[in-house]
C-alpha cells in the first residue's frame, strides 16, 4: 500500500507512506511504490517529493537514499 498527496499550496508532492507485507518484502515491492511517488510527482509538475519513514526502519531508508532522498527541509522560495 502506498499514498502519494499533492501539497499545491506549498508547491510539493508528499510520499505518505509505503507498506508492504512482512511475507512480501525484499521483493522490490516498495521501490516499485517509491518509483511510481516519483513519477506521479514529476507528472504533476512538482520541484519537490517529500517522504517519511520510521527512524528505525534501516531498509526503508536505505531505499529512500538509495533514489537521492536527503535529510533535508525544502527549499523555500520567495518573489
Amino acid at each position: 500500500m502506498a499514498a502519494t498527496s499533492l501539497r499545491l499550496s506549498e508547491a510539493y508532492a508528499f510520499s505518505e507512506m509505503t507498506g508492504v507485507l512482512p511475507g512480501h518484502r525484499g521483493q522490490g515491492i516498495s521501490m516499485a511504490m517509491k518509483l511510481q511517488a516519483i513519477g506521479f510527482a514529476r507528472s504533476s509538475h512538482m520541484w519537490w517529493l517529500r517522504t517519511f519513514h520510521h527512524p528505525d526502519n534501516e531498509a526503508a531508508i536505505a531505499m529512500n537514499r538509495c533514489l537521492g532522498f536527503v535529510d533535508a527541509e525544502p527549499r523555500t522560495w520567495s518573489s
